[in-house]
C-alpha cells in the first residue's frame, strides 16, 4: 500500500449525493495518472462527438413526468437495489494552480421509494477508495500541497442513511453526522447546513435521455470565527429514451459525467489555507454487485466484504 504521495472527494454522502460518477471501470490495479485522465478524456471526447452529431433539443415535460424519468436513471422506481459507482480524479485549487491529489473509486448502495410527484425517499450506503494517481495502491498517508503536512487518509463508509432526492429543495437544518459514520468527522464539519437540489435541463440527444442534477451544501459552524465547508456537485445523466418511457421499465442503464467543488476535508489538515479541491469523473450504476467495475469490486470485497456478501441486508439493517 503507499504510505504517501505528493499531490490528492469523497461524495455529498451524507446528503444524499447522487454521486456516482466514471465510465470505463479500472481494470487493472494501478493505472497511472495520466492514463486515468486520458480515458476520461477520450469518453468526454466520444460523448461530445456523439451530441455533435446527433440532433440535440429541449423536452417538454411536466414535473412528475421530469422526476420519474430522473430517477429511472438515478436508480430504480420500483424498490429494487442499485449501485452507483464513480471513477474520478481529485486536484488540489488554489488560485487557478492545480495539484493532482489522489483518485477515488467510489460506490452507492441504494433504494429509493416515491414519497410525491417531486420528491423521493432514499436509503443509501456509500463508501469511497483513496488511490495513490501513479501506482494504484490504497493510499495510508498524503503530502498534502501549499502546507507539505504528511496526513493520514481515513476510510470512508457512511450509512445506512435515509434521505431524500427533490427536482427542486432549498432548505436550511442542523446537521450532525450520523452515529453509523464513524469517521465522519474527517470528512464534514457539524453546524447549520444550507442545502440546495435541482433537476434541470431535459434533453434528446437523438435517442438518448439526458438531464442536469445539482447539489450543494453550505455548512455554518456553530462557533464564531471557524471556517466553514461547502460542497457542490454537477452531474449529467444520460440513458436510452425509450426505456426511460416505457411504463414497464424500472431502472435504466446510466451514463454520467460528474463534476464538483468542496472545501478541505478535515483530515487534510489545511486549517485556513486559501483553495479547496476539484473532481471529474465518469460513472454508471449496475444491479449486481459483481457488476461493479473490477477494480472496485475488488477493493470492496477486500475492505467491505458484507456489501459483497449481501448488500440487501446490510442496506435495510439499522435505520437512522
Amino acid at each position: 500500500m503507499a504510505t504517501t504521495t505528493t499531490d490528492r472527494r469523497s461524495l455529498l454522502f451524507a446528503f444524499g449525493s447522487a454521486a456516482a460518477s466514471a465510465t470505463a471501470a479500472a481494470a487493472t490495479a494501478g493505472p497511472s495518472a495520466t492514463s486515468v485522465m486520458a480515458q476520461a478524456a477520450t469518453g468526454s471526447a466520444a460523448a461530445t462527438t456523439a451530441s455533435a452529431n446527433a440532433a440535440t433539443r429541449p423536452l417538454a415535460l411536466d414535473d412528475a413526468a421530469l422526476m420519474r424519468s430522473f430517477m429511472k436513471l438515478r436508480g430504480a422506481t420500483d424498490g429494487r437495489l442499485t449501485i452507483g459507482w464513480m471513477d474520478a480524479a481529485n486536484h488540489a485549487f488554489v488560485d487557478g494552480a492545480t495539484w493532482p491529489m489522489y483518485r477515488l473509486l467510489a460506490a452507492t448502495f441504494q433504494t429509493f421509494r416515491q414519497a410525491s410527484d417531486t420528491l423521493w425517499e432514499s436509503r443509501t450506503l456509500e463508501i469511497a477508495h483513496f488511490l495513490d494517481m501513479q501506482s494504484g495502491a490504497l493510499l495510508e498517508k498524503l503530502t498534502m500541497p501549499l502546507t507539505g503536512t504528511v496526513v493520514d487518509v481515513p476510510a470512508y463508509r457512511a450509512g445506512p442513511t435515509d434521505g431524500k432526492v427533490a427536482l427542486r429543495l432549498d432548505e436550511t437544518r442542523e446537521f450532525r453526522m450520523p452515529g453509523e459514520s464513524p469517521a465522519g468527522a474527517s470528512f464534514f464539519q457539524t453546524g447549520q447546513a444550507i442545502t440546495q437540489q435541482l433537476v434541470s435541463q431535459p434533453q434528446l440527444e437523438g435517442e438518448r435521455f439526458r438531464v442536469r442534477e445539482e447539489l450543494g451544501a453550505r455548512i455554518v459552524p456553530a462557533q464564531p470565527g471557524q471556517r466553514g465547508f461547502f460542497y457542490r456537485e454537477w452531474t449529467i445523466w444520460r440513458g436510452d429514451w425509450q426505456a426511460v418511457q416505457d411504463p414497464a421499465v424500472h431502472c435504466v442503464a446510466t451514463e454520467v459525467v460528474y463534476s464538483a467543488a468542496t472545501a478541505w476535508r478535515p483530515w487534510m489538515k489545511m486549517g485556513n489555507a486559501p483553495g479547496n479541491t476539484l473532481q471529474n469523473g465518469l460513472g454508471g450504476k449496475v444491479e449486481r454487485v459483481e457488476d461493479l467495475p473490477p477494480e472496485l469490486l475488488r477493493l470492496t470485497r477486500q475492505i467491505h466484504p458484507d456489501l459483497v456478501r449481501d448488500p440487501v441486508d446490510v442496506l435495510a439493517g439499522g435505520k437512522t
